[in-house]
């Protein structure tokens, strides 16, 4: 019984502490950018990007299993985690140039992308306009689609009062009740990650940026129907189906609209799927991106 319960006990460290790695700092074109890394060096390059104000912390149940393929790299994007946050709006060609500076930085020619929403929307930006640099993407509850413009405003409003509402005033129960509201189960999010958020948005620096960071939050940046289709990169789209929202909508648009794109549907999940049905997740997602690189390398 005593080992049945340590077993089931979850942490971020717990996910973590077989697993080599190294977390690091370095500078994207003035930006401090923190950084998790795993992996074989000369492995092909896997890149985790995660979602609004998020950190590289979302993908903690991700890192062993990619690892073990792949020089897997999480990064806290512009302005998010413990990465530099400079005093202007962050839209989505700020979140590309970042990414690609930090790829540049890097040394990485090109990499396969994870993104969970905010991420997704700017790996398939970043594979639109670099296409080059990207090998394939999977797209975690995406965003970057419109198909209703009064639900993606609806949804942009509540993502903006929730997000402000926890960095103006983070508390273990503001910052806990964001974070549970990712998954449909709200007891599958673990202290360990809720705390880290509420480290990061204690910090004064987060509640300044906190506009900047919801500022694409406006929509203008979305792809339209024949960016979509001119996306020539393989992609894996996660679909969470028990889950009846915007996300799943979009999910499934792009999985029509985008040529070389295949859905996959998850039950048990919502806005975290890479969270919450990890071992699934990883188990598809590792496959899909073997079967591009081997494709790439014949």
């Amino acid at each position: 019984m005593e080992y049945e319960k340590t077993n089931a006990f979850q942490s971020i460290w717990k996910h973590l502490f077989r697993t080599p790695h190294r977390m690091s700092w370095i500078d994207v074109d003035g930006v401090s950018t923190r950084y998790l890394e795993a992996g074989a060096p000369d492995a092909p390059p896997l890149l985790l990007l995660h979602g609004t104000a998020g950190s590289l912390e979302n993908f903690s149940a991700n890192y062993a299993a990619y690892a073990e393929d792949f020089r897997v790299i999480g990064l806290d994007l512009l302005g998010c985690g413990l990465t530099d946050k400079p005093d202007f709006d962050y839209l989505i060609p700020d979140y590309v140039d970042h990414v690609l500076g930090f790829m540049n930085a890097m040394g990485i020619e090109s990499a396969s992308l994870v993104g969970v929403s905010l991420g997704s929307w700017v790996s398939a930006a970043l594979a639109y306009a670099h296409p080059a640099r990207v090998v394939s993407l999977a797209m975690v509850s995406p965003a970057g689609i419109i198909t209703d413009p009064d639900e993606e405003r609806r949804v942009a409003e509540s993502i903006r009062a929730r997000r402000t509402q926890a960095a103006q005033t983070p508390t273990w129960e503001t910052i806990a009740a964001a974070m549970r509201s990712l998954v449909l189960h709200p007891d599958t999010m673990i202290d360990d990650v809720i705390a880290i958020r509420l480290d990061i948005y204690s910090d004064p620096a987060m509640k300044a940026a906190m506009p900047h960071l919801l500022a694409f939050t406006g929509g203008k940046d979305a792809m339209n129907p024949e960016q979509w289709r001119n996306l020539i990169q393989p992609v894996l789209v996660v679909a969470a189906i028990d889950s009846p929202n915007m996300f799943l909508t979009n999910a499934r648009a792009i999985a029509e609209l985008t040529p070389r794109a295949q859905l996959l549907e998850l039950a048990g999940c919502d806005h975290w799927a890479q969270f919450e049905q990890a071992e699934r997740f990883n188990s598809a997602t590792i496959d899909f991106f073997r079967k591009q690189y081997q494709a790439r390398c014949s």
